[in-house]
């Protein structure tokens, strides 16, 4: 049982190499008076072969057989490995270092990443001025009544949905006779103008310099 623990190792061995792992392999042979670098594959095979000669006869039949299972096991590992691992065993140590090259073309790449940029655009609904019909019948709807408190009133209904043009603006102003409900009517409309690029258009309605200021102001709003 011990010898299999041992053909255990020099797999986990093998195992190592196949991995990129540099280890340093005890072995209880005699010790080497020269340097010598010889390639992996054969200084393993050699161990097998020592284990074979000096230890398999020695193990009972079931024991031979997992044994020789194990050893078969680790030629076809041996046959994986690159040829240009080496190893190099110098003077009288005991151990022998096991050292490889692996060239860059063998070595394996890391996949390139490649990033997926999402632009999510936001979609935002341009308002829409009434169109003629709407505003005609807005516009009836503001003259059947008669007094400015009341137009005011249908004017700031129609404003909470729905949109105006400059042009459609200066026709509601001039629906009224004061000032006073004609600046409250552009207070409460503009901020519903889609062409606000026109409003200079706004400022020649009023005739009074003080009434052009305050429609500047809300303009400027």
């Amino acid at each position: 049982m011990k010898k299999i623990l041992i053909l255990s190792l020099l797999t986990f061995t093998v195992l190592a190499f196949a991995d990129g792992i540099s280890m340093s392999v005890s072995v209880d042979e005699g010790t080497s008076s020269n340097s010598s670098s010889v390639s992996v594959v054969d200084e393993i095979a050699d161990r097998v072969d020592v284990l074979q000669n000096k230890y398999f006869s020695k193990l009972n039949k079931l024991n031979q057989k997992r044994a020789n299972k194990i050893v078969d096991e680790i030629y076809e590992l041996l046959a994986l490995l690159p040829d240009d691992i080496s190893t190099s065993n110098q003077n009288a140590n005991p151990n022998f270092n096991i050292t490889f090259d692996v060239n860059e073309q063998q070595a394996e790449t890391q996949p390139s990443v490649v990033e997926h940029k999402i632009e999510i655009v936001e979609e935002i609904d341009e308002p829409v001025a009434m169109s003629s019909s709407e505003f005609q019948q807005l516009l009836s709807n503001v003259q059947d009544e008669g007094f400015a408190d009341n137009q005011t009133s249908v004017v700031r209904i129609a404003a909470k949905s729905k949109y105006f043009t400059i042009s459609q603006l200066i026709t509601i102003v001039d629906e009224f006779s004061f000032s006073d409900d004609k600046i409250n009517i552009v207070r409460i409309v503009y901020p519903r103008v889609v062409d606000k690029d026109n409003s200079h258009n706004l400022i020649g309605t009023f005739t009074f310099s003080g009434d052009k200021d305050k429609v500047e102001q809300i303009i400027s709003q």
